[in-house]
């Protein structure tokens, strides 16, 4: 039996083979090809401009009480274009104030605003209600919006500035803003490489709070490139699965905080015993079962990092273990696929493991890399360059506090 850690194992196997600057540079194109390209953002950031013209005119409110900005997979810059489809799902909130809507009815508000959508149909498509947004599909556009009505929460009854409709519970606590400032804190964090030669470079990654992120992302933002591959790794893995196991497919949010997370330790107990970004993405991987929280009773928690009282994993503890059990299952395959494509060389892969992760546009990027005359440039390298000559100390993040909890 081998004892090694699956991060030992692929770090030890790569470099045996010498592959994982090609499998690095893989990553990185075939990722970038997944996003959203920056005319079609540019395109989204206008139309999503427009939405609170529209919602303020509609509601005879003043604009300066309707605030529009991008949560989720858009403020954080984790979104990939999903397997099967064409269009981007971008998460848009739409924040009302003033005195009409300092205490109103969830159920009102929410019809109001629906309304206050419908607008130029043939642009923005009929909207649709959701559990707690409207959906526009902007026909003909590469994206469509899920947007969110919210309202402000002085009292913080719910534990959060704002608060949305909620059709179990009439209101839940929302804070897209304060979660994507800590994810993106713990994405700027630094690492030190080790080259072969012993000698140590950093690599910083960046970081980007914006209304409407713009930029891509950089080959040198791992912590988001490793949400990304492990979304797409999801996303491939259940486009064919059965609707039972659709409904407990690990949702993004749990994914994101689980990792950052997970990145943010791996940072503060070893961020000096890497010698490329890949090794990174492994060990984040690894760890990322071992942030999950259970408590006495055995109930699962993945909090809300800045908001202690919303807890992501809530539907674990009551769906008689289909989620948790999805989650596991899912881990164990992204561990497996992954182990068994870079324990090979590069060259001398198959089109089946790299479709196992990657998908068919997998299969297109690597079948393109092979046939290129010049070998890749070394990922490092090109990091090391890009990063600059002097890099600042990184700064201490204060740790996950585990409160009382066990961690599973």
């Amino acid at each position: 039996m081998n004892n090694k850690t699956f991060t030992k194992r692929i770090q030890e196997s790569l470099s045996l083979t010498k592959s994982g600057a090609r499998w690095e540079q893989l990553m990185v194109t075939l990722l970038r090809r997944l996003e959203l390209d920056p005319d079609a953002r540019g395109d989204a950031e206008r139309e999503y401009k427009k939405l609170a013209v529209r919602v303020a005119d509609y509601l005879d409110l003043p604009h300066h009480e309707v605030n529009v900005f991008p949560q989720g997979s858009m403020r954080t810059q984790t979104t990939i274009r999903p397997p099967g489809r064409t269009n981007f799902d971008l998460d848009i909130v739409v924040a009302l104030s003033g005195p009409r809507y300092s205490d109103p009815d969830p159920e009102v508000l929410f019809e109001e605003f629906g309304e206050a959508l419908a607008g130029d149909e043939s642009l923005t498509g009929s909207p649709t209600p959701k559990r707690r947004c409207w959906r526009l599909q902007y026909p003909n556009k590469p994206y469509y919006f899920d947007v969110t009505p919210a309202v402000p929460d002085p009292s913080h009854t719910y534990g959060a500035a704002l608060r949305v409709r909620d059709p179990e519970t009439a209101w839940s606590p929302s804070n897209p803003t304060e979660f994507a400032e800590w994810f993106c804190e713990r994405a700027d964090l630094q690492f030190s490489f080790r080259s072969a030669t012993g000698l140590g470079s950093l690599v910083e990654a960046r970081k980007s709070v914006e209304p409407l992120p713009n930029e891509p992302v950089r080959i040198d933002d791992i912590l988001r490139r490793t949400i990304q591959l492990v979304k797409l790794h999801r996303d491939n893995l259940y486009f064919t699965a059965g609707e039972k196991q659709k409904e407990g497919c690990p949702i993004s949010v749990i994914i994101v905080t689980l990792a950052g997370r997970a990145f943010e330790n791996i940072w503060l107990t070893r961020r000096n015993s890497f010698t490329s970004p890949i090794e990174v993405v492994l060990a984040v991987v690894e760890e990322m079962p071992s942030v999950i929280e259970r408590d006495a009773a055995g109930d699962y928690f993945v909090s809300n990092p800045k908001l202690a009282s919303e807890n992501f994993a809530e539907k674990w503890n009551s769906d008689q273990g289909l989620r948790a059990g999805e989650f596991w299952r899912w881990h164990q395959r992204l561990q497996d696929d992954l182990e068994s494509l870079l324990t090979d060389e590069y060259s001398k892969s198959n089109e089946a493991k790299v479709k196992a992760i990657f998908g068919q546009v997998g299969v297109d990027a690597w079948k393109a890399s092979m046939a290129e005359t010049q070998p890749t440039a070394p990922l490092l390298k090109g990091l090391v360059a890009s990063s600059g000559i002097e890099v600042a100390n990184p700064r201490m993040v204060t740790p996950v506090s585990r409160n009382t909890r066990t961690l599973a």
